[in-house]
């Protein structure tokens, strides 16, 4: 048993004291006189000179209950009218009412964002009738930027080539993998040459996914090519020309755990160059199913393919040539060796789909009539509350590699869409495949829906966690519905903490029974916070002060921030309020 277990296992004899439920008051009448103002400098945030001729807006954000955005993103009304600032970096923003608002700036050459900004995390500023006015410094970082150029075994630009960034979230208590997630793709110009411009600092990955300009000009490549009837492209093709490269990670390595971090400052200029070498390209034969009562095919094929990256949304066209052989089986050549989901659109149907891992050396065979001995087909059922239209998604993450299985591939969970008045039972089943090993499971879902429990067939359940094997599995994900909000105000040395990281963690972080998750705010201009659709449980609230660098790896900084928190017994559809002292970081 780790040591924070026990800590949390002698936490829960403690009382957990539920704070009372906040009642909305209705805002005190507004004097038709009173004028709504921010004012303020903005400074650079490495030199403290100020910023001139920036531009600002503001947006007034809504509150109260209901499906909200993602984490750390409000919802907001239009924005009201913007000002520039002077030469000397000041302005004054007329708003037009009480509220909180979220202030933005803009300047050439400077990172866009809102005031006080983390990642998606920002404070708004609180006007009320008390206190029309805020006077504030806005520090505003210069724009960084990843730069370089893509060139092929012959030192030539390659052109058209896909590069990818990668942002590290920031971490927080609980996380199990370093949380890379995708900020931006472009594309190489005729020169090879491409530019990630407007960064913020951070630390950043860069990857590139491109084929040998002859493989693309020598063979067929199209999002939704009709097969050639009646012929083998592996006989008709150029070894020499039946080429592709590796997905490539920087500074030059197929292994996205083995790829350098880049950590960026405010102001910095980075070079990620590329050097391709080509490899012998892997061909996928696809044997297709019928579509008959006579066990044949009479519709053609268009195969998709995307290729899995370690959770990056792959393009769709990961292949330089399709064909039809004598047989009526598909040949998918130009590809390199990796991980890919085959999908086929079939009429009147969902398409089929089925998870192929491809290597170098040979032609694979991809039988869509035949059970896959080395995959595991998950199907996933939801029960336990109403549909009325909300969206769900489901996503098996391997807690130990951050690689993301969903029936939407390597991208975003897809959505399981519900009908007014739907029952949960009878939601469409999702069917997917992913490879055998051991996964969380995560539920998303908008409204006020969360996840209560897992149970299985054909798989190993221990709480959230499920270990599948090679076969059939049914999954069957348990909800109930009645979210909490957890609202209050943070102070520091007697004065309002703006900019605190507001932290809920449950008891059970640790525990894999467990099915609440961590919530997390950003504290406002007035020292407030607010944490929307929290899943009900027990607690311990924290805000820490300026706390957004905080080494969360570090076991006792998590148990020394959680023995000055409070605890909170979070009920089922409860309002609660609490306010509370933030620690130093």
């Amino acid at each position: 048993m780790s040591s924070l277990h026990r800590f949390f296992r002698s936490i829960s004899a403690i009382a957990f004291v539920c704070a009372g439920i906040a009642v909305a008051e209705p805002a005190p009448p507004v004097s038709p006189a009173t004028a709504f103002r921010i004012t303020g400098i903005v400074l650079n945030s490495v030199d403290g000179s100020p910023v001139p001729r920036c531009h600002l807006s503001a947006s007034l954000e809504a509150h109260g209950r209901g499906p909200g955005p993602g984490p750390g993103q409000r919802r907001q009304f239009p924005a009201a009218d913007g000002v520039d600032a002077d030469e000397h970096g000041r302005f004054s923003l007329s708003v037009s009412s009480v509220g909180s608002w979220q202030l933005t700036a803009t300047a050439l050459g400077y990172v866009s964002q809102a005031y006080d900004q983390h990642e998606n995390y920002s404070s708004a500023v609180v006007l009320t009738n008390a206190v029309p006015v805020v006077d504030l410094v806005f520090r505003l970082p210069p724009e960084s930027s990843i730069r370089g150029e893509v060139r092929d075994e012959a030192g030539e630009g390659v052109r058209n080539a896909r590069v990818g960034l990668l942002s590290q979230q920031l971490p927080g208590p609980g996380d199990r993998t370093d949380p890379f997630r995708v900020r931006a793709f472009t594309q190489t110009d005729d020169r090879g040459m491409y530019e990630f411009a407007n960064l913020p600092p951070g630390q950043y990955r860069v990857m590139v996914e491109a084929r040998p300009w002859y493989a693309n000009t020598n063979q067929s490549r199209r999002s939704n090519p009709p097969p050639v009837a009646s012929t083998d492209s592996t006989a008709s093709l150029d070894p020499s020309l039946d080429m592709t490269y590796q997905l490539t990670w920087f500074p030059g390595v197929g292994d996205s755990s083995q790829a350098e971090t880049l950590g960026l400052r405010a102001g910095d200029d980075r070079r990620a160059d590329f050097h391709l070498v080509p490899i012998p390209a892997v061909h996928l034969r696809i044997v297709p199913p019928p579509n008959d009562q006579s066990g044949t095919r009479t519709v053609p094929i268009y195969p998709v393919l995307e290729r899995i990256n370690d959770g990056v949304p792959g393009n769709g066209l990961n292949y330089s040539s399709v064909s039809t052989t004598p047989q009526g089986q598909i040949d998918v050549g130009g590809l390199a060796p990796g991980l890919y989901r085959v999908r086929i659109p079939e009429q009147n149907s969902e398409a089929r789909s089925a998870l192929v891992e491809v290597t170098g050396g040979s032609t694979r065979v991809l039988d869509f009539n035949t059970a896959s001995s080395a995959t595991a087909n998950v199907t996933v059922h939801l029960d336990g509350a109403d549909g009325d239209e909300r969206l769900f998604g489901v996503e098996l993450s391997d807690p130990a590699t951050g690689q993301r299985f969903s029936p939407s591939g390597g991208g975003r969970p897809m959505p399981i869409g519900m009908r007014r008045g739907q029952q949960m039972p009878q939601a469409q089943d999702l069917s997917f495949q992913v490879l055998p090993g051991r996964y969380e499971v995560n539920l998303f879902a908008r409204g006020e829906i969360y996840f209560t429990g897992v149970s299985a067939q054909g798989a190993d359940v221990v709480g959230r966690f499920i270990t599948v094997h090679e076969g059939n599995v049914t999954l069957t994900l348990h909800t109930a519905s009645g979210r909490a909000r957890v609202t209050g105000i943070v102070n520091f040395q007697g004065a309002p903490s703006v900019g605190a990281m507001v932290l809920l963690i449950p008891a059970g972080l640790d525990d894999p029974g467990s099915f609440t998750t961590v919530a997390r705010d950003q504290t406002n201009t007035d020292g407030s916070f607010e944490l929307e659709n929290v899943v009900p449980g027990q607690y311990i609230l924290v805000a820490i002060d300026r706390g957004w660098n905080v080494n969360w790896k570090d076991p006792s900084t998590l148990t020394r921030y959680l023995t000055q928190g409070v605890p909170l017994d979070i009920r089922s559809n409860a309002s609660v309020k609490q306010n509370l002292d933030a620690n130093a970081p």
